[in-house]
């Protein structure tokens, strides 16, 4: 395989003439920049800008009707640049804007700018709007260059014709790239600049999927290069999201790169914009389902001023609030739950069975006080038969009555002592609710609880998992060796074959708690008492709030998300069916979703357009889904280079093709981004082992990318939500990757993950669900 260079590198008088422009742009922005900050103090800047409204406002009343456009169009520009704060009211030098469109209305010329703050220095002429308060914006977002506009803007209707339109990337003060409909120019390495060639694609060259065929090259030349300002790449679609009511939860769907989590996170950044009071960023939180996607999320927030945005993944937002809401916790999570363990925890079925469990408990706390509160009887038979309410509340009532009872039959008939012993008892019984720890126990350590959940799940629960969830929770409840021998010399615990005790007993284990047990307390707890309230504190709970990849969660951890959002907050879930891939995870559909989150009856916002991977690519993963495929094609918007395939008969020869063609990739093109991506982590780490030769490579097996140029070995579960240059598939055999719904989706994932080029590799009998060539 050849790598083609997208580039003719020649540069006309008219593309010089083109690049000049945008670099004198930048430094009259730049240069008014630092006279605003240095000229003058803020207090001085923001009365220059109350005089300049009533010199408009003047001038708006006495003008000509032709000049009313221009008056008002900057009169609303001042009264925004009065709304902001003063301290945070002037663009970042070092990239102060992303975008330049120029607009001719009656005649006349003007050029706008788009960036993250609002500036005006009307004796420059500069303009820089913020791309998500300025009614202008959306002509940017809504039209093409070339094409008549209208659009209602504050006190007129603009028409015009958008003549000029490119997105611009500067970075740490430099003009690196300029984006027209037709070109890309950017600086190679330095200060020279080259013009990518119109509408080429580039092309691969090479044998046609013999069995020992190898790469002598790898790359497009695409791999490093300065990437435009995401903000500036909506489409009206997504921009038209960006504006829609601010208390309506939303719901995008889409497939692979097609810009759902991007969508989400500005739609919050638009959200804290208009009304930063109420959707400030501590009271908003984004949640994704693998560290990975936190990183790259918390990223993208700081790119949008919203760096203080909660992001985690469920797993850890849900641990922390479990442990700041229940006493007796273990501290120590164990990530290594076996799959059926996992995949029962997380099943609806547990949705069903809880509420039995809170009945028994009920039960139980019945049979306890007719032995203690003898002379209560009748009250206590009437809160047997009571099903109003959370429990708490049917026991103040029991509680009350009782007291009501005792006092109607005086010191007479109940004595102080025995009083006080019924005071006591009900108090105890309140305190027991909240020992959710000892629920865990009771629960899981109860095969009676667990068959009920295979008798409720239609026959996707097995008597087998029963089995398997009581053995792994009896190791969890065992002591940890370190607990049980403490302060126990340890030649005392040497057996007579000279072996230690704490040999025998799985100490990483013991004392642990699963990940999928937070969530359960916690909706046990709820259930309970009806509240997420406990004396340790609250669950905290949120104004908005952004779910990603919505379908990889369980009922049961949307349930707790729906608890979570506030009552008059909103909600923005992202998500894609196609995507789902955790095998543990019982996704149906996403109206269920809705009902789970208490937010039913919400229209979906389909994005079916993907901006990430190149068409050949995108055809390919939608072929990989065969029958589970969506109806309608991914649209795209860039044609590439066909998906390469091989085949080698051993992990050894495959090894040594990938090692040379990624140090040749990697020396050509050193900002490049790789990701050998596998099915699963065991395979990624033998991979690894054997491409000890090649420089720069990360094993991630945990979500700890570093979003650097570099070759990245992982396995599919890290990479959901992420995006690399060049993505190698090294393990597409039948054995990694059967014909299941799984796998078939577990590979479509690994293949939209690439930018620019694919590179699908099977060792022995393909997978069969790759596509015919």
């Amino acid at each position: 395989m050849v790598a083609n260079q997208q580039t003719d590198g020649h540069l006309t008088d008219e593309d010089r003439a083109l690049i000049r422009e945008e670099e004198q742009f930048l430094e009259r922005v730049q240069s008014a920049i630092r006279r605003a900050e240095l000229g003058t103090a803020d207090q001085t800047r923001m009365r220059q800008v109350h005089g300049r409204m009533v010199e408009l406002r003047d001038e708006a009343a006495r003008a000509a009707e032709s000049d009313l456009p221009s008056l008002l169009e900057a009169l609303h520009t001042h009264q925004a640049l009065a709304s902001r704060p003063t301290a945070t009211e002037l663009p970042d030098e070092r990239s102060p804007y992303f975008a330049h469109m120029r607009l001719r209305e009656n005649g006349r010329a003007r050029d706008v700018l788009l960036g993250h703050r609002t500036f005006i220095d009307a004796k420059a002429r500069i303009t820089v709007i913020d791309w998500r308060h300025a009614p202008l914006s959306r002509i940017f977002y809504t039209y093409k260059e070339g094409e008549e506009y209208e659009e209602v803007l504050p006190g007129r209707v603009a028409n015009g014709v958008m003549e000029m339109r490119r997105v611009i990337t500067v970075q740490d003060g430099k003009l690196v790239r300029i984006s027209t409909p037709d070109r890309t120019y950017r600086r190679n390495g330095g200060p020279e600049w080259i013009a990518d060639a119109p509408q080429q694609a580039p092309q691969l060259q090479g044998g046609e999927g013999t069995a020992t065929r190898g790469y002598t090259a790898l790359g497009t030349g695409q791999g490093g290069r300065p990437a435009p300002e995401v903000s500036a790449l909506l489409d009206e679609q997504q921009f038209n999201i960006l504006n829609a009511d601010d208390a309506a939860p939303m719901m995008i769907l889409g497939g692979a790169g097609c810009g759902k989590t991007t969508v989400a996170l500005h739609r919050m950044s638009a959200l804290n914009y208009r009304n930063p009071e109420r959707y400030k960023p501590e009271r908003m939180l984004v949640v994704v389902p693998e560290e990975g996607l936190v990183r790259l999320s918390k990223k993208l927030l700081a790119g949008l001023h919203l760096s203080r945005v909660p992001v985690s993944t469920f797993d850890d937002w849900v641990a922390r609030q479990a442990r700041m809401l229940i006493r007796g916790l273990s501290r120590r999570r164990y990530d290594l739950t076996p799959p059926r363990v996992s995949r029962f925890k997380r099943h609806p079925a547990m949705l069903d069975v809880l509420p039995e469990f809170v009945a028994a408990r009920h039960e139980q706390i019945a049979n306890r006080l007719r032995r203690t509160l003898s002379e209560a009887k009748a009250q206590v038979d009437t809160f047997a038969a009571d099903s109003e309410g959370p429990l708490v509340e049917r026991l103040r009532r029991l509680e009350r009555s009782v007291m009501e009872h005792y006092d109607a039959l005086g010191p007479e008939g109940i004595s102080p002592k025995d009083r006080q012993e019924a005071e006591q008892a009900l108090a105890k019984e309140k305190d027991r609710l909240f020992d959710l720890a000892r629920d865990r126990r009771d629960l899981f350590a109860d095969k009676h609880f667990l068959e009920r959940a295979v008798a409720v799940s239609g026959g996707e629960l097995t008597p087998g998992m029963v089995n398997d969830v009581y053995n792994h929770s009896i190791a969890q409840f065992d002591e940890s060796d370190s607990t049980r021998y403490a302060g126990i010399d340890q030649d005392k615990l040497r057996t007579v074959d000279n072996r230690l005790l704490t040999d025998e007993t799985p100490d990483e284990i013991a004392g642990s708690i699963d990940a999928e047990d937070f969530a359960i307390l916690l909706y046990l707890l709820y259930l309970k008492t009806g509240r997420f309230i406990t004396k340790q504190g609250r669950m905290h709970r949120y104004m908005h709030m952004v779910i990603d990849e919505a379908q990889d969660l369980a009922p049961i951890e949307l349930k707790i998300l729906g608890h979570a959002l506030r009552h008059d907050g909103a909600v923005t879930i992202a998500g894609d069916s196609a995507q789902q891939i955790d095998p543990s995870t019982s996704f149906e559909n996403w109206d269920k979703v809705l009902e789970l989150l208490d937010v039913p009856g919400v229209e979906a916002e389909h994005l079916k357009t993907t901006y990430r991977s190149p068409a050949p690519i995108a055809e390919f993963a939608h072929a990989i889904l065969g029958p589970i495929a969506p109806a309608q094609k991914p649209r795209t918007v860039k044609d590439g280079v066909p998906v390469e395939r091989s085949f080698f008969p051993n992990e050894g020869i495959e090894a040594v093709f990938l090692t040379e063609a990624l140090a040749e990739l990697t020396e050509r093109e050193p900002g490049a981004s790789v990701a050998i991506i596998c099915r699963s982590a065991s395979t990624a780490k033998r991979l690894f082992d054997g491409l000890d030769r090649l420089p720069g490579a990360r094993l991630v097996l945990h979500g700890e990318f570093e979003f650097t140029p570099g070759i990245d070995v992982t396995d599919v579960s890290q990479v959901k939500g992420l995006e690399f240059d060049y993505v190698v598939i090294p393990d597409a055999d039948a054995n990694a990757y059967p014909d299941t719904p799984e796998a078939r989706r577990m590979m479509h994932v690994a293949a939209t993950r690439a930018i620019h080029q694919l590179w699908v590799v099977a060792l022995g009998k393909p997978s069969p669900v790759l596509p015919p060539e």
